[in-house]
């Protein structure tokens, strides 16, 4: 099996019934050679019910060839390393315009909300959804602002609306806390509505977590301090956070992090990848039985067998960022989760 390393994104833009898609770089350690051609495999997935579409049409820019994905909602194509835009069509969904860097062997997840009952007849209109990259989830309570001073905040399910707009294009910034923010110019469709979608990519810098800095002797020689104060992990998750989303089990409190799904065999409960990987869990830098092995064979410890309360902080690695001691070269490298227990911790009771 090839070595799969992510793709480094970057910032892409769509115009009208399209999406803007913002990634963010998800590189690890470079090797000392670039490959001259990497295999690149695209997922495409619906953004609301999570399953993969069959028949998206794929272009790749500088490629005469296009791509369809199959049963499963992949394509894989071999490129040479370098910079691309790809667009994605679909019949009823929004057509998704990206861009990204190919460096490694790597995956590139496209998810698509379906255009609904969206009335673009509408002239001088302007909306903007945002969601999170990857999960797709929408974002409620985003600050969306136009050069010039007009700012709507994103109702539930995601949506702002501006009217009686002039002129050929808009400049739209995008915040919401724990994201980074994202200004983009968007041209405007002539005597129609035009309909941008907005990814926003997590902030990396977390700031929350780094006031716990050398409470803790267990935790500063596992090199947890270390790896936060270098933005390692995708997501941290504190104890707080954790009581509050472990509804009714552990498990659950990972189910809104981008490019993660819960699902359970018997008792027993996996996070995986959108793309079926098992994304093994440590606590206290032991794998937990459960999800070593596939899920025909489950033994050990699993995570819901763990109170949330019992546990003092969370680590969240994607696919190519895991620390290298928690990386089991007979494995595909799936992402990692963290756990570290409050009685290691040195936290006791409370």
């Amino acid at each position: 099996m090839d070595s799969c390393r992510p793709l480094v994104a970057a910032v892409s833009a769509c115009l009208g019934l399209g999406s803007l898609v913002f990634a963010f770089d998800l590189a690890g350690q470079e090797p000392d050679q670039e490959p001259e051609v990497v295999r690149i495999t695209a997922h495409v997935r619906d953004a609301d019910t999570d399953g993969v579409l069959l028949g998206a049409l794929i272009e790749l820019s500088g490629h005469a060839r296009r791509y369809v994905t199959g049963m499963n909602g992949q394509a894989s194509f071999d490129i040479p390393v370098g910079d691309y835009t790809f667009t994605v069509h679909k019949g009823g969904y929004a057509t998704v315009l990206g861009g990204f860097r190919a460096v490694y062997n790597g995956d590139l997840t496209v998810t698509m909300h379906e255009l609904g009952d969206v009335d673009t007849s509408i002239s001088e209109r302007l909306l903007v959804r945002v969601a999170e990259f990857g999960s797709g989830r929408l974002i409620e309570g985003a600050a969306v602002s136009l050069t010039g001073g007009r700012a709507r905040m994103t109702d539930g399910e995601g949506w702002v609306e501006f009217t009686n707009l002039s002129g050929t294009a808009a400049e739209v910034t995008i915040r919401s806390f724990g994201y980074l923010a994202r200004t983009q110019a968007i041209p405007l469709l002539e005597g129609r509505t035009t309909v941008v979608e907005v990814a926003m990519a997590i902030d990396a810098v977390v700031l929350a977590p780094l006031e716990v800095t050398a409470e803790s002797r267990f935790l500063e020689q596992q090199g947890v301090y270390w790896r936060i104060d270098r933005g390692w992990p995708r997501k941290l998750l504190t104890r707080k956070e954790l009581m509050e989303k472990s509804v009714p089990r552990l498990a659950d409190a990972f189910r809104d992090l981008p490019g993660v799904r819960v699902d359970y065999w018997g008792p027993f409960a996996f996070l995986m990848t959108h793309t079926g990987c098992p994304i093994p869990v440590f606590l206290d830098g032991r794998q937990l039985g459960s999800n070593i092995t596939a899920l025909n064979f489950a033994v050990g410890l699993n995570i819901d067998d763990i109170e949330a309360e019992e546990v003092e902080l969370a680590e969240y690695y994607e696919p190519g960022r895991v620390p290298a001691r928690f990386v089991k070269p007979s494995v595909d490298n799936c992402g990692a989760v963290l756990l570290w227990s409050r009685e290691r911790a040195g936290k006791g009771e409370g």
